[in-house]
């Protein structure tokens, strides 16, 4: 997804074209960009055939994620927001990591950049290719882990683990295509998706490797002053609880109420801080906590182990 931020874009599509695994295609979806940001785009793709540009009217992220989704022809698929980079060896890490453990996911970890001290796009561990052996499983165990569905979803749910819970970071099967289309219009967009699309997994292998370069700037999306459109987060988890209590998993679900019911206190402090004056909307956060608590006690209680205080 590209978006006024002609600033970096060239930096992001630098460090996917420096990959050590070279068979991809680059799908690069012009939001409706102000700023040259397209302009950029069409220059790379003129140089390099395994680059498609898509240029539409502004639809937000999730709009342009999901452009970008339909469009996607590959075995596998991957997220990269268009300020962010990635070092060389991401790409065939989380592939060698879905190959050798015939994971529907792959994650790794991440960094912050900060604006003051971005490395170079691109550069990182040397990776070199290899089979399916059981030394290079030896080699990768030593930094990975191997998760079903249920307990990559529970990485999210109960410990609220940053790295499982975004959309970037990570390289799906396309059988898990259908799960990763985003809800327009919504801040937190991966909280809506991305559990689910896990849970959905066979099985999740995950990295220790920090391949993902977050970068941090004022003026990006959540950087932002806090709105009400930091809200949709808790629809995204109140969804979340609904969808494990659809799936009969009690102990997921109450994992769930309980990471809800922690999000609206924050929320609730956040609009005490920063919207002092909407008081409707504070009475509202604390009515939806007492009335959440009173129908989940005894879940959240007893599958949770905590003392009721």
């Amino acid at each position: 997804p590209v978006y006024n931020v002609e600033k970096y874009i060239r930096k992001c599509i630098e460090s996917v074209l420096n990959q050590t695994f070279q068979d991809f295609e680059l799908i690069l979806v012009d939001d409706g960009t102000k700023d040259k940001s397209g302009e950029i785009c069409d220059a790379y793709a003129q140089k390099d055939p395994r680059i498609k540009v898509i240029h539409q009217e502004n639809k937000g992220l999730s709009g342009a994620r999901n452009t970008g989704l339909k469009k996607a022809e590959g075995e596998f698929l991957a997220f990269i927001d268009s300020d962010d980079f990635i070092l060389n060896t991401y790409l065939q890490t989380l592939y060698e990591c879905a190959v050798l453990y015939e994971a529907d996911a792959a994650v790794c970890s991440y960094q912050y950049v900060w604006m003051k001290a971005e490395q170079k796009p691109g550069t990182g561990e040397s990776c070199p290719y290899v089979s399916k052996t059981s030394k290079r499983k030896r080699e990768m165990e030593k930094a990975l882990q191997v998760y079903t569905g249920r307990e990559a979803a529970e990485k999210i749910v109960r410990y609220n683990e940053r790295r499982m819970t975004v959309a970037w970071g990570k390289l799906y099967r396309k059988n898990l295509k259908q799960m990763l289309f985003f809800p327009e219009g919504k801040t937190h967009e991966d909280e809506f998706v991305i559990y689910r699309a896990l849970y959905r997994a066979q099985r999740v292998v995950v990295s220790d490797r920090r391949l993902y370069c977050y970068l941090q700037r004022e003026e990006s999306i959540m950087n932002s002053r806090f709105s009400r459109k930091r809200l949709d987060k808790l629809e995204a988890l109140r969804e979340a609880a609904a969808f494990f209590e659809d799936e009969n998993d009690k102990a997921l679900a109450a994992y769930a109420f309980k990471r809800y019911l922690l999000n609206i206190q924050i929320s609730w402090y956040r609009v005490h801080k920063y919207m002092g004056e909407e008081k409707e909307l504070l009475q509202k956060l604390r009515d939806q906590w007492k009335n959440v608590y009173a129908e989940r006690k005894k879940e959240i209680l007893s599958c949770s182990g905590f003392s009721d205080r």
